[in-house]
């Protein structure tokens, strides 16, 4: 898969496509449908699939905020290149593109940048300046600029249309294995380990202290199963979000990881901690050896979810 940072340098490596375009933050089930249906589209008429997506969510341009993050721009790229893309051009969302009317982004994105044969996108598809455009819009462009479009259904997971909002609502309610099936993979965040109290090292469970790297949907405090990714290896981990307010000194959220099985210094590295089931919401203990027991049957109970 070919990653570019401008329509414009499309045409340097083809001058036909098929496209699809969204934010398709989570790349979830729904997502992986369209993207599926553009790849297909691209086999048939032989030409490359192209991904058209933003460097940012719009709604923080054009509401002037954004959404938590649900998936790492690093983790949705090898999720497009898994569905078998060829191509994804991940655009600013300047003032200028959110000021295109759906026309001349028809006119001189789709079919001039991308040369597009064939556009595929969600039936709830709205494009174009101040969302104006819809996919009538598109078809009725499509007619003109001569490329087909065709329109994915949505996807329903439990009586519930799947959506990126559905997502972060269940990431918010700590529903671990609901969001793992909306996106066909677990929940995962990445961070940077950064030096903490020492106090797990001290209880007999040295923890990586987590600092997110992007603004990621948090569950909510507690205790979770996971698996924590070093390099090209998974461990499982029990993880623990809050203010372990167990120690009145303490009173900043935090992301404590203690990786099983695992012995070595990762102070400054790259950590990403998939989250598989929620174990037991956060509390404080009387006494240091009622949190020990309390965390070697968290440990028990997180291997037990993850084996």
């Amino acid at each position: 898969m070919m990653i570019l940072g401008r329509t414009a340098d499309f045409k340097k490596h083809a001058r036909a496509s098929a496209v699809t375009i969204g934010v398709f933050d989570g790349v979830h089930h729904g997502h992986q449908a369209i993207i599926r249906e553009c790849v297909s589209a691209a086999r048939e008429l032989t030409v490359p699939s192209v991904v058209l997506t933003f460097e940012r969510n719009p709604r923080e341009l054009v509401e002037g905020r954004s959404p938590c993050v649900i998936t790492s721009p690093e983790r949705k790229l090898i999720v497009l290149r898994g569905l078998g893309v060829d191509f994804t051009i991940s655009v600013e969302f300047s003032r200028r593109f959110a000021s295109l009317k759906p026309e001349g982004f028809c006119r001189d994105v789709l079919a001039g940048d991308l040369g597009a044969s064939a556009v595929c996108v969600g039936e709830n598809f709205r494009f174009g300046a101040g969302g104006s455009g819809d996919t009538s819009t598109l078809a009725r462009e499509g007619e003109v600029l001569g490329f087909e479009v065709s329109i994915v259904p949505m996807v329903w997971v439990e009586g519930h249309q799947l959506s990126s909002t559905l997502i972060r609502g269940l990431i918010e309610q700590g529903r671990m294995e609901q969001v793992a099936k909306s996106l066909d993979r677990p929940y995962t965040v990445v961070g940077n380990v950064v030096h903490g109290h020492s106090r797990g090292k001290r209880l007999g469970f040295p923890t990586a202290n987590m600092v997110l790297q992007s603004d990621f949907c948090v569950p909510p405090d507690g205790v979770y199963a996971g698996k924590a990714i070093l390099g090209i290896r998974k461990y499982m981990c029990a993880v623990n979000i809050g203010g372990n307010p167990t120690f009145a000194d303490t009173d900043t959220a935090a992301m404590e990881v203690f990786v099983m099985d695992f012995e070595g210094d990762i102070y400054g590295e790259s950590l990403e901690v998939e989250f598989h089931a929620r174990l037991r919401d956060e509390r404080a203990f009387s006494t240091e050896e009622e949190l020990i027991r309390q965390m070697q049957s968290d440990v028990a109970r997180a291997r037990a979810v993850l084996t």
